[in-house]
This record gives C-alpha cells, sequence and structure tokens, in this order.
C-alpha cells in the first residue's frame, strides 16, 4: 500500500508555493503575520517584515491565508 499524501503537507506546499499571505495563530492566542518559506515535520518558517521566525508546529492552532484561501485550492482527496 503506498503511503497517502498529507493533506498539511498539500496545504503548506501550496502557500510557500503560491507566497500567499498568512496569518498563524498560537494556541495561546498569538496571532503571527507574513508568508510561509519553508516547513518540516516539526516547524514552519513564517518571512514577515521583522525577518524569519521557526514556529514549533505543536503551537500552532489555525493557518489562515489572508484572503480567506490559498490561491491555487487544494484539490481534495479522494
Amino acid at each position: 500500500m503506498t503511503p497517502r499524501p498529507s493533506v498539511q503537507d498539500d496545504f503548506l506546499q501550496t502557500l510557500v508555493n503560491d507566497k500567499t499571505t498568512v496569518s498563524v495563530f498560537l494556541v495561546s492566542g498569538i496571532r503571527l503575520n507574513g508568508q510561509l518559506a519553508a516547513f518540516d515535520q516539526f516547524v514552519v518558517l513564517l518571512e514577515s517584515g521583522t525577518g524569519v521566525q521557526l514556529v514549533f508546529k505543536h503551537a500552532i492552532s489555525t493557518v489562515l491565508p489572508v484572503n480567506g484561501e490559498p490561491r491555487h485550492a487544494v484539490p481534495a482527496r479522494r
């Protein structure tokens, strides 16, 4: 059985590729704004006017594209 692609990875990769501005809400309630530069299994890199921040995924509650959705929506998996 081949492993299924991760919805999370597909979503984040679309945001990185499109250079979409996002709001990242942390579980503490703090909101960070910027563009996702890269990600891996544990962290995301968020670029903003103040520099680059390394944010641990376990601290993130929500990633929201500023326009409400990525420019090229991720296709639904079946």
